[in-house]
């Protein structure tokens, strides 16, 4: 741990001295500042190649064979014309890491090299566009290893207001679909993006962009974030990471983003009817209460568990149509119906937040596509729109002070961006 920290205070060092960087005036609304280094801590496997040096070089010209891996097809179909075959398979399966050639997929292309004696002697296959598996032979052995091509992650802030749509302003700031989605799902617990958002309101990101070749790759973690909303109250993000594993994001003060319940439990498209007392029900043409919130959105719409928790009821429910009901820690239980079709999930089974347990119908007594979602404690009805839900677990003790110099480094990073300056970017080692 001391390492770790010690490891961590030089990367805030380097980081502080991007505050002292000579800024300049550009004519762009949203203008992204990308901080650049030549290295960045990566998991120790992402960094050197796993193989051995010391194998020998094949002098003798090989012959060379692409076998394309088709349905119901494994090893043995690639090597059936190497000589002894059956043979060759069964020494591959015993041979340390051999799980990386006989657990193929559809699709994987494996290169293949023969001597003239049709004995295999190398083999190589691309797992991704930076990872690949090779098999070489010596001294009638076969040595199965990884080789992982070394990523350069350079790290970006960027900006921008958001007017028509969260989606588009993350558009607007080059950010990935992937990320713009990652970023909407850090503040779900915090923010309601359709109740909450006006016209104007801003965020901020620190996030990585990898590369191959300098070839970009994709984007990678979001480090720390800034949304306001409204207006004025500004939500942060920041990325806890121990021993290279993510822990959560939390705000600087060290509480969880993450909720015991997740405020919407549906991508939903508009609130169609509210928690109301003596609402007109459109299909049974009688006044009584709405005791639930309903989300209008297209059949087959996923809906997730709003919080981890047990099926406590899978099946139809009368004018509920097809119903989930999820018990949670005792005394919360949460509502889903008028579904079209269930999740995997059976009655009496756990599931965790985020899991699909159903899609959007009109089953029962329902005039349209839309989920029904009620929120109950103790058995008593309560708004899901407006209920304070429960914290997730702050960040542990053995963790913060880790994450009180990392955090506080990040928001003085995206407390003086200037979306309307860019900086310079700095490269160091």
């Amino acid at each position: 741990m001391q390492h770790e920290e010690t490891n961590l205070f030089c990367r805030a060092l380097q980081w502080i001295s991007l505050a002292f960087l000579i800024t300049l005036p550009v004519n762009l609304a949203h203008a992204q500042t990308e901080f650049e280094r030549q290295t960045l801590e990566l998991p120790t496997q992402a960094q050197q190649p796993s193989y051995p040096t010391n194998l020998v070089t094949q002098d003798t010209p090989l012959n060379k064979i692409e076998f394309i891996v088709r349905r119901n097809q494994t090893l043995s179909h690639a090597l059936d014309n190497v000589i002894d075959s059956a043979q060759t398979v069964f020494q591959i399966s015993q041979s340390a890491n051999s799980e990386l050639f006989t657990n193929l997929r559809v699709g994987d292309k494996l290169i293949i090299w023969t001597d003239d004696d049709n004995r295999l002697q190398k083999m190589n296959m691309d797992r991704s566009r930076v990872l690949s598996f090779h098999l070489e032979r010596q001294d009638n052995q076969f040595h199965i290893y990884e080789n992982h091509k070394t990523v350069d992650t350079k790290i970006k802030m960027a900006s921008a207001n958001i007017n028509d749509s969260f989606y588009l302003a993350g558009e607007s700031a080059g950010l990935s679909p992937r990320t713009i989605m990652n970023l909407a799902d850090l503040f779900a617990w915090e923010v309601d993006f359709v109740r909450e958002l006006r016209s104007g309101d801003e965020f901020k990101i620190i996030y990585e962009k990898r590369y191959l070749n300098d070839e970009y790759l994709g984007d990678g973690n979001i480090l720390a974030a800034e949304l306001t909303v409204g207006g004025q109250r500004k939500v942060r993000a920041f990325r806890l990471e121990v021993d290279n594993q993510l822990i959560g994001y939390y705000d600087e003060n060290g509480q969880n983003l993450r909720k015991a319940f997740m405020r919407n439990p549906i991508n939903y498209t508009r609130i169609s009817s509210r928690f109301q007392r003596g609402r007109h029900h459109p299909v049974l043409q009688q006044t009584r209460d709405h005791r639930g919130v309903d989300y209008a959105a297209p059949t087959g719409t996923p809906i997730y568990a709003a919080g981890d928790g047990i099926i406590s009821y899978k099946g139809w429910n009368g004018g509920y149509g097809k119903q989930v009901t999820i018990k949670h820690a005792g005394r919360y239980e949460t509502v889903y119906a008028h579904l079209s079709r269930y999740g995997k999930a059976n009655r009496g089974q756990n599931v965790k937040q985020g899991d699909i347990i159903g899609y959007v119908g009109m089953t029962g007594l329902a005039t349209g596509p839309h989920l029904h979602y009620e929120f109950r404690i103790n058995g008593v009805h309560r708004d899901p729109l407006k209920v304070k839900f429960p914290d997730a677990e702050p960040v542990l003790a053995t963790h913060r002070r880790q994450f009180d110099q990392y955090a506080s480094i990040m928001h003085s990073q995206l407390t003086r961006f200037d979306p309307e300056l860019t900086q310079l970017a700095l490269n160091f080692e």
